[in-house]
């Protein structure tokens, strides 16, 4: 899918602001503000069956339903993509972009929607530019994230609360939420704690699967590169990262068909094989966990 870049909405200051003042107005709304450093609204909506166009934002709007079985269709710039709005979706509008949304029936939404500005400082020196690139892998439905579902759902809990420790967890749980979401759009090197991985280190164990991802790439290399048994390097990256060392693999072998995806000349069990996949039934496999559709559906979108 492809995420189209557009200018920013003078008429609104924040999505929060639009959704008060547009067509939503007439859903039942609630809307609080994370509490802590990381300042950003949360709304609370029980939306009916609607067609309504959002303006793209300086914001990156991340949802999930509460309490929803209903067909809904998106648009982000590259035609209509449908789905069915389920309980513990992850939906997406990535920042600067103009989206279009068809639902067909009743559902219950938590609505985050991140300042860009707070995004590039979580994200830090490695934070690309164009974060509207960064994040369109994720554009739409995503499918299940249960991660997120919890965190959207324990940010709107903990929005009543005015305790020091209540703001200390806002300000992590919003840090976590932004790092989650950038691992899983495939394009950022996650935020790794320096007592853990040195940056030298990263960014060997990143070129050295970059290089090799074509092939099979055992546990015993990447521990060798930090000089680190098997067991201690897979309990100190998963410690790190949220993740073991496959599905990091895993992930970077599906971000690198995304690109290989958009050359139409490849077959699917080409872009299976130069991925390090074992053939194109485990390519399709990967591809769905990873990103909730299947590679074909991804190329499609991208014409």
């Amino acid at each position: 899918m492809r995420t189209q870049t557009a200018q920013v909405d003078p008429a609104y200051r924040t999505y929060a602001d639009f959704y008060l003042r547009s067509a939503y107005g007439v859903f039942p709304q609630q809307h609080r503000h994370v509490q802590g450093s990381m300042r950003s609204s949360l709304i609370l909506v029980d939306q009916g069956r609607h067609e309504f166009a959002d303006p793209a934002v300086d914001e990156l709007v991340v949802s999930t339903p509460l309490d929803a079985s209903c067909s809904y269709d998106w648009n982000m710039g590259s035609g209509w993509v449908s789905g069915q709005s389920c309980t513990g979706d992850l939906i997406i509008v990535p920042p600067g972009t103009d989206s279009r949304w068809r639902t067909g029936g009743d559902r219950r939404l938590i609505i985050l929607a991140i300042p860009v500005a707070l995004v590039r400082q979580l994200l830090g020196p490695d934070c690309p530019g164009d974060l509207a690139t960064t994040f369109a892998p994720l554009g739409g439905s995503s499918g299940n994230d249960p991660f997120v579902a919890a965190v959207l759902r324990r940010l709107w809990e903990n929005s009543g609360e005015e305790e020091p420790i209540s703001r200390l967890l806002a300000d992590r749980l919003v840090e976590a939420l932004v790092c989650h979401l950038a691992m899983r759009a495939g394009t950022l090197m996650p935020m790794l704690p320096p007592s853990l991985f040195s940056l030298r280190e990263w960014r060997r164990l990143e070129d050295y699967v970059d290089t090799h991802l074509h092939r099979d790439i055992p546990l015993l290399e990447l521990a060798d590169i930090t000089g680190w048994s098997v067991r201690h390097f897979s309990r100190m990256f998963r410690q790190a990262t949220g993740k073991t060392p496959h599905d990091w693999i895993v992930a970077k072998r599906v971000g690198r068909s995304k690109d290989l995806l958009g050359k139409q000349k490849l077959s699917l069990a080409e872009i299976a094989l130069s991925c390090g996949f074992a053939d194109q039934s485990h390519f399709t496999t990967s591809f769905r966990k990873v990103t909730g559709m299947t590679p074909l559906r991804w190329r499609r979108g991208l014409v």
